[in-house]
């Protein structure tokens, strides 16, 4: 969660989503800044699972941290996609910054400025910048290589099914036990499978005792990603390190383990 002002009112608590190109407000949050939805200038969403048209309000500033966007519209989504935010802070306006995630303080720290040295073994993964924000990494599952998305905002990590035909998954897939669901940010639900991973290396970082949630999802498609094995790497291992730093300048992912 990432403290936002909303028009000079707040701290309001977002979820960090380096997987959403925009920001995006609560049903709650947008009365409570007195602010109307409005169909006639609504938004089309795309999330993980499908895509949604819903309203959206204007917003005169937005700050976190060293962010501040000026007169925004942002789309105003169902209650259930913000787990109990008040919105989402997504990678608008991301640009040369440098975000920092401590998981044992708690704290979110966005901010231009790079420090000179940090110390404490801090592991670098390599990331392209793909859309302009959206960080991807290559990764390896044995010795598949694969494109790895980094997304705070999933909370599970999630395959493609090119990914899971490349590991030979296809007749787990068939088994009822690995039979899953993937929720995401519209009203779609798309049925989907959860079958142990081999291991995963991440730059000089291996992941081992993952569930992959393998599905048909939209989201690949709209990244382009649809047809070469692919990861979205969620919340179940991105929220395993001490610390994560994601340096938008350089194109780095910087991990405390």
């Amino acid at each position: 969660m990432a403290p936002v002002m909303i028009n000079g009112q707040g701290p309001f608590r977002f979820i960090l989503d380096t997987g959403a190109s925009r920001s995006a407000l609560s049903p709650q949050l947008a009365a409570r800044l007195g602010l109307a939805p409005s169909l006639e200038s609504a938004l089309t969403v795309q999330g993980v699972t499908g895509a949604e048209v819903v309203p959206s309000v204007l917003v005169a500033t937005l700050q976190a941290g060293d962010i501040l966007l000026l007169n925004r519209r942002l789309p105003v989504m169902a209650p259930q996609v913000f787990a109990n935010a008040d919105g989402i802070l997504g990678v608008e306006g991301f640009d040369k910054m440098r975000i920092t995630v401590d998981f044992v303080k708690d704290r979110i720290f966005i901010a231009r400025e790079r420090k000179a040295q940090m110390s404490g073994g801090w592991f670098h993964v390599p990331v392209r910048l793909r859309f302009g924000r959206l960080m991807i990494a290559n990764a390896y599952i044995g010795g598949l290589r694969v494109k790895a998305v980094i997304d705070t905002g999933a909370e599970r990590t999630l395959g493609n099914l090119a990914l899971r035909t490349a590991l030979r998954l296809d007749k787990a897939a068939r088994q009822r036990r690995t039979e899953s669901q993937v929720i995401g940010a519209t009203a779609n639900e798309e049925a989907a499978n959860s079958i142990p991973s081999p291991m995963i290396r991440l730059g000089q970082t291996e992941i081992t005792r993952v569930d992959v949630t393998f599905a048909d999802l939209n989201v690949f498609r709209i990244w382009n990603l649809e047809h070469e094995p692919a990861l979205v790497l969620g919340m179940d291992v991105l929220g395993t390190p001490q610390a994560l730093v994601f340096d938008y300048k350089r194109g780095d992912l910087l991990i405390r383990p």
